[in-house]
């Protein structure tokens, strides 16, 4: 007998609630298409309950007044729970996106770091004082959390991407309304769980869940609406220019972490091993389905041979399999949809440049009911073409040769992304003026994705968005600043 798959509510003034219409969706795995829950499917009604809890929550509930310390120990307590509860978070992210179980895992992980980090910085977080301009008067600049927060987010990263956000909106004091993808919002209704427990007031975090064709109605009334002071959203480009445009009405607070077409330039002197193996991660990492993907590889002609060797050597050795098994090192596509994007693009590929490995979908029938894409490298790709300029989302690397430092900036920064950047040089010169010539959000040297320092500032230059995530910034992002004057009599 097939078990039932479990059915999530929307999550609303802290307890779960069906959707006003009473209408659900189905999420199916897209490993093996099997159901991997059901879902409220919320709409504009819901989503104006949600803000008026969470609008309530702020004008006359504690949260926002509450001392630093209650915050942070909300904040730690539920990082906590997260850590306790860390497999069956992560079974829930690996069923409902195909995430790989070691890759989920380390999501919980790091999203449960975040939550701690703004814990401490909810203690730590000062105003400061104006004494000597007047000797009859005094200054301050005070920080204030911003009202009413609305997050909008994607399914690549389903729980780290609510909590980046999450996770300091509530260090500040505000309250939040959440819409995670209908794609995989199974992780968001648990941390709602984890966080009431852990003592936060009912309606500061809501969460209203919805399929596609409801949920961008919904997007549109939470970016819309006179009663949210802040919007904050994860997707492409262009929903971003939408959100944009809607948040417009009454002028709220709006950051956008949007795509990214990232260059990962590797010199000749570069450590080469380390080199090889993390530009396949940069571009293959969660199957390619993320915004700062090393998805361009600037390669120098004079390591070009030897270095695509090596990069393809480690691409033909991904094991793409059962995102439960602990082997797997690529699970599929998010969608079916989404599968044929990515064909589409290699499809492109192969018109415009030299298919060196990879180009389709695996031939093992064990994975015949999966949204899986090989990964695929293309070389001579020319910096003009689609392929290079455009995001593909998927495993798929445009590698473009080089021959000089000032040709492989002017590459890089020839499109119309800027969100992340690699340099591979044991030159600290070389390294330090690629990293201050490419206009990219942030630049990992000898690294990609990260060199094992959490919490440093997220975001992009020009259409990869404004705004900034993680780190004390981040904190900032979600407060007001207000300056008293005091006259002394």
């Amino acid at each position: 007998m097939t078990s039932q798959p479990p059915h999530h509510r929307l999550w609303l003034g802290g307890t779960d609630r069906t959707a006003l219409s009473g209408a659900v969706f189905e999420r199916l795995s897209p490993f093996d298409g099997t159901p991997a829950g059901v879902f409220a499917d919320g709409d504009e009604n819901d989503a104006a309950m949600a803000v008026d809890l969470a609008r309530d929550a702020f004008d006359r509930g504690p949260w926002p007044t509450a001392p630093a310390r209650v915050r942070f120990q909300v904040l730690s307590a539920t990082a906590r729970l997260l850590t306790e509860h860390a497999g069956t978070v992560a079974e829930r992210m690996v069923l409902e996106s195909g995430k790989p179980i070691t890759l989920a895992l380390g999501e919980v992980a790091a999203a449960a770091r975040c939550l701690d980090y703004y814990a401490g910085l909810a203690l730590s977080a000062e105003g400061s004082a104006v004494s000597d301009r007047n000797p009859n008067a005094l200054g301050l600049v005070l920080r204030e959390p911003i009202g009413v927060a609305a997050l909008i987010t994607a399914w690549n990263f389903p729980l780290l991407g609510v909590v980046c956000k999450l996770a300091p909106a509530l260090a500040a004091g505000c309250t939040v309304v959440a819409k995670p993808s209908h794609l995989c919002p199974g992780p968001a209704l648990l941390l709602a769980r984890f966080l009431t427990e852990a003592g936060l007031p009912d309606g500061v975090f809501n969460v209203i869940t919805s399929q596609r064709e409801r949920g961008a109605v919904v997007g549109r009334h939470l970016s819309a609406s006179p009663k949210v002071d802040k919007i904050a959203f994860t997707g492409s480009t262009a929903s971003g220019r939408d959100v944009m445009r809607s948040a417009a009405i009454n002028t709220k607070r709006v950051a956008l972490e949007l795509g990214g077409k990232s260059a990962n330039i590797v010199f000749p002197d570069a450590p080469f091993e380390d080199a090889a193996q993390t530009a396949l991660t940069a571009f293959t990492f969660n199957s390619g389905q993320q915004c700062s993907a090393g998805s361009r590889l600037l390669l120098h002609r004079d390591i070009h041979d030897e270095f695509l060797a090596a990069l393809t050597r480690h691409a033909r050795a991904q094991v793409l399999g059962d995102p439960r098994d602990p082997a797997t090192t690529m699970g599929p596509l998010i969608s079916e949809q989404q599968r044929e994007r990515v064909l589409g693009y290699i499809d492109l590929g192969r018109s415009e440049a030299h298919l060196v490995t990879g180009g389709g979908v695996p031939g093992d029938p064990a994975l015949k009911q999966g949204h899986f894409v090989e990964p695929t490298v293309f070389d001579q790709v020319d910096n003009s073409s689609r392929l290079a300029q455009e995001e593909v989302f998927g495993p798929v690397l445009a590698v473009i040769p080089f021959e000089t430092e000032e040709e492989a900036v002017a590459l890089a920064n020839d499109s119309a992304y800027g969100l992340a950047g690699g340099v591979w040089t044991r030159s600290l010169d070389t390294a330090i003026r690629v990293a201050k010539g490419i206009r990219t959000g942030k630049v990992f040297v000898n690294s990609y994705n990260t060199a094992g320092i959490d919490d440093m500032p997220h975001g992009g230059y020009k259409d990869s968005g404004t705004g900034r995530e993680f780190g004390q910034i981040g904190l900032e992002e979600f407060q007001e600043l207000k300056t008293v004057q005091i006259l002394l009599r």
